[in-house]
């Protein structure tokens, strides 16, 4: 079986992700105490080249799926040069230490959100920090590896895994607290289960895929209808839930608006059907309701 080595296999989607069909490498920069699977192989920081160096070496994967990023949107914004340094320096440390397959993970915020959604084929135009970041991360493997694989997604969410850090797991929480929650109306998108996305990339490593791939959940939707459907599920109060628009949160960073990422051509290519959202959250509420 062939070795793949994950980066930042201790946040959302490598805490729950599971490559059945390959040995896995599992790195992260920080233990998280609360994450107790998959168990942390090494300790990775990939702004560290030298550190970078040195797992590669001596692990020897043949491909790296490349998780570990800068993902608080404002935090990027408010501080662009750290933004850089992971999103952009920390790809680029990876790609100049290994010349196997390499899968870096993208965002639908590469996009700026005016006609969604998108394509692999339409027009990028990122219009925050993180955003520009995670795209000059995409040219820097288009432009240093000779096997890559880019896959997009968006709205990366799971309830009551062992990373709690979605906007699902605040959700719930809150809800279940009795607390009122704003929710926009203006964010479109496909929300994307951690479990899926999963199962996405073992599917892509076993075909040998290569390129630009986008992948989301059948239906777009936006946030405000989202957490409805979340608080219907589990049985939450939905008069809880107000709807606002975006420009009244004030955040620091400009977010793409009418987004979501079309699935044909991964669809196409290798016959992977988008999950349906009521059924992943329906699924997942048998398990902890």
């Amino acid at each position: 079986m062939k070795k793949v080595l994950i980066t930042g296999a201790g946040g959302q989607l490598g805490s729950s992700m599971e490559l059945k069909d390959f040995i896995m490498i599992t790195t992260s920069r920080f233990h998280n105490d609360a994450v107790e699977s998959p168990t942390i192989d090494a300790d990775l920081d990939i702004t560290n080249e030298y550190q970078v160096k040195t797992i590669i070496a001596e692990n020897d994967p043949d491909i790296i799926v490349h998780l570990a990023a800068m993902t608080n949107v404002d935090g990027c914004e408010l501080n662009p040069d750290q933004a850089y340094e992971v999103n952009v320096r920390g790809t680029v440390n990876l790609l100049n230490h290994f010349n196997g397959k390499f899968v870096l993970l993208s965002t639908d915020y590469v996009f700026d959100g005016n006609e969604g959604p998108y394509s692999e084929n339409d027009t990028v135009n990122p219009k925050n920090v993180y955003g520009k970041t995670k795209l000059e991360a995409e040219r820097k493997v288009r432009e240093f590896s000779a096997d890559w694989l880019i896959l997009r997604t968006n709205v990366v969410w799971n309830i009551g895994g062992k990373y709690k850090a979605s906007f699902v797991d605040w959700l719930v929480e809150e809800l279940d607290e009795g607390n009122q929650v704003r929710i926009v109306t203006d964010q479109w998108n496909n929300p994307t289960h951690t479990e899926d996305l999963g199962c996405v990339i073992n599917e892509l490593l076993k075909h040998d895929a290569s390129g630009l791939y986008h992948y989301g959940s059948a239906e777009v939707l936006n946030r405000y209808d989202f957490a409805r459907l979340i608080a219907n599920i589990y049985n939450l109060d939905e008069n809880l839930i107000k709807p606002i628009m975006t420009q009244e949160l004030n955040q620091l960073a400009k977010r793409p608006l009418r987004s979501g990422l079309k699935t044909n051509k991964i669809e196409r290519d290798f016959a992977i059907i988008p999950a349906v959202l009521r059924e992943d959250i329906e699924k997942i509420a048998l398990r902890v309701l």
